[in-house]
């Protein structure tokens, strides 16, 4: 690591690329950066915290040099705050280019929950327009899920990073566009980690994803790279396995080897998975949800989406379940609905009388969502005669076409609506498809903070109140933050 005496800045030099500064931020920033001072120049500075003296070293630049980013490389007068990160290749102080991914493990996971409030409530007011004196914001905070920080991580993905033993499974620095050889990863599932996945030889393997199930199965989704056999890949990493691990069969490891998608005229028709192990078609993970005598169940695809966290899946089931208090007969619209989590609970509390509209854009998600509800898996006695419609579409294209058949009482028009975007969130469009729907009550559940401050914004605009707020640790010893938020229509 260069040292911190290196590139010193006197306070009238210009601040440039590879120079070191000391800093002491006086703010966090959403993305998992802290806002610092220098000469009048915002710099965003990571693998800090608020209110402690560091050194750092400047990394990149905003446009026309309105602002900076750096890395922390030596911390001077460290906050009280600050503890030894739990993984070296992704700790400042002991890499010089730390892995990504794990931007606030050197904080105590109290006060990582702590940054992680201010975020929200700093999106919701300057995006949401939200006032600052709102209830809601000052009683907010970031709640603990069970299970510690480390070990939560069910879905991971790795990269390939070729070494001088062969390629192995790696991960990226911030910002970089070469991977880095890892041996384990502090917040990957524990039987993920048990499976020694760095002892794999990856050769024309460009990426590989592991899922664990919270009924133990493991799934293994190795990218093949374009021009290469998928068989011959699949030959020679399935008796490494079995050396590693013995039966596949009997510890439920199922392991798929898909080609590289590849665009372009020469895309053509992508040849088929090649699958080995526990599961020889179509493989999919079964999740399971007790809580208290109801049991649901969903088997999800590969590829398909799940959260990630174990104990989400309930946190979030409960919280949306409480903020909607749905009734017996009510018509429900489960926006961005995955593979049905949602729409299952919501089904049990409409009843046999009520209606479930699920709506997922991805092929594999929705299809999972489709079969999870036509087999009787995510139903129980109460939902086993509700009508629950699930449709693979865009949202905003789907509700396009929707829209004109509410009016003309051709389709059920939602006393609620619960949204589940990805990290972009709904967007100013379907915010106004959703008005256009009058429904009572709106729950968003969103895993950006930006993004629901955004559009809070627009709920706001067209005369939505914010009426309840949640928030969840999901992602422990990340920037990453989920919120729950239930909307009216003002009164």
């Amino acid at each position: 690591m260069t040292s911190p005496q290196e590139n010193p800045l006197t306070p009238d030099t210009t601040v440039e690329v590879g120079s070191i500064v000391e800093l002491t931020p006086h703010a966090v920033a959403h993305g998992g950066s802290f806002v610092a001072r220098y000469n009048e120049r915002v710099i965003f500075v990571r693998h800090g915290a608020i209110g402690e003296t560091v050194r750092a070293r400047i990394t990149g630049a905003g446009p026309k040099n309105r602002f900076f980013f750096a890395d922390v490389v030596e911390v001077l007068d460290p906050s009280e705050h600050r503890r030894t990160h739990p993984w070296a290749p992704a700790d400042a102080l002991r890499s010089e280019s730390p892995i990504g991914g794990m931007e606030f493990a050197h904080l105590d996971p109290v006060y990582q929950r702590e940054l992680k409030t201010m975020v929200v409530i700093e999106q919701l007011t300057r995006l949401g327009k939200v006032p600052a004196s709102n209830a809601l914001l000052k009683l907010l905070r970031v709640e603990e899920l069970p299970g510690g920080d480390t070990g939560w991580r069910t879905r991971i993905h790795f990269d390939v990073a070729a070494t001088g033993s062969g390629n192995r499974i790696g991960m990226y620095p911030h910002s970089s566009s070469g991977a880095v050889a890892v041996e384990d990863f502090p917040l990957a599932h524990p039987a993920v980690n048990r499976l020694q996945l760095h002892r794999l030889e990856l050769e024309n393997i460009s990426r590989v994803d592991a899922t664990v199930s919270s009924t133990g199965e493991i799934l293994l989704s190795f990218t093949v790279r374009a021009g290469t056999s998928q068989k011959a890949v699949a030959d020679a990493v399935t008796v490494q396995a079995e050396e590693l691990w013995g039966s596949l069969k009997e510890e439920k490891i199922t392991l798929v080897f898909t080609a590289e998608r590849q665009g372009g005229r020469r895309r053509g028709e992508r040849p088929a998975d090649v699958v080995r192990g526990a599961q020889r078609q179509n493989p999919q993970v079964t999740e399971k949800l007790d809580i208290d005598d109801i049991s649901l169940s969903w088997r999800v695809g590969n590829g398909g989406f799940w959260q990630i966290h174990p104990a989400a899946p309930e946190a979030l089931g409960l919280t949306v379940s409480e903020l909607l208090e749905l009734t017996d007969g009510e018509s429900i619209y489960d926006l961005y609905s995955g593979a049905g989590l949602f729409a299952a609970i919501a089904a049990l509390e409409v009843g046999p009388t009520g209606y479930v509209l699920a709506v997922e854009g991805s092929p594999v998600t929705a299809a999972n969502a489709r079969d999870n509800f036509e087999s009787g898996r995510a139903r129980i006695e109460e939902s086993a005669d509700t009508r629950i419609e699930t449709v693979k579409a865009d949202v905003g294209a789907h509700l396009a076409r929707l829209l004109p058949q509410v009016a003309a009482g051709k389709a059920k028009k939602p006393d609620a609506v619960i949204v589940d975007p990805s990290r972009e969130g709904v967007g100013k469009k379907v915010v106004e498809q959703i008005d256009q729907l009058d429904p009572q009550r709106l729950v968003y559940v969103a895993c950006d903070p930006a993004a629901l401050g955004r559009d809070t914004g627009y709920l706001r605009e067209l005369g939505w109140e914010l009426l309840d707020l949640r928030a969840f640790d999901m992602y422990p010893n990340t920037h990453h933050v989920e919120t729950v938020a239930l909307f009216a229509r003002a009164s």
